[in-house]
């Protein structure tokens, strides 16, 4: 998360960087990315990148929830199989597409590694309203399939169909 010095700067320095460390994201991998190429190109010194972020993972962080926010917003109050296929569908033009990428090809298991994170489920959700979290839980699967396997995106479009037809009876 970024920090408060961060989040108090003037509307247009934090979208310079907001802008630059998605497109440092949308060209390396975080294994590549470089501090000295996000504060070079955002005309900042390197002391304030810490002041804003403790590492490159937190800055990688916050990127990743500013690209996830927009993304959803599109499937709220959709059909999200629907939604789904629509995003594969269009995503080679989707202006995120390079950073969703190196995210689902590289960058999620980075992350995981680096945090030693573990799948955390949330069981409310998934008793109170178990369709629902299925639906949740397969579109983010496909999604992550999409981009491990662009060459299967036929068979995963197909498999949202078949899908979004079950939801339908399920609602």
């Amino acid at each position: 998360m970024p920090k408060a010095t961060f989040l108090n700067l003037n509307a247009a320095k934090k979208e310079k960087i907001s802008q630059v460390l998605l497109e440092e994201f949308s060209t390396y991998s975080l294994l590549d990315a470089n501090v000295n190429h996000i504060v070079k190109a955002a005309g900042i010194a390197r002391g304030s990148f810490y002041t804003y972020f403790a590492d490159l993972d937190d800055a990688y962080r916050y990127t990743l929830g500013q690209v996830m926010a927009t993304i959803h917003e599109a499937f709220v109050g959709n059909n999200p199989f629907q939604a789904t296929r629509s995003f594969i569908d269009q995503v080679e033009q989707n202006p995120y597409y390079a950073f969703l990428s190196n995210y689902y090809v590289v960058d999620e298991a980075i992350l995981a590694a680096h945090h030693q994170e573990t799948s955390s489920t949330n069981w409310d959700k998934a008793t109170a309203d178990l369709p629902q979290w299925l639906a949740d839980v397969a579109v983010h699967h496909l999604i992550r399939e999409y981009f491990l396997a662009p060459t299967d995106k036929e068979q995963i479009l197909s498999l949202l169909d078949a899908l979004s037809g079950w939801h339908k009876q399920e609602a």
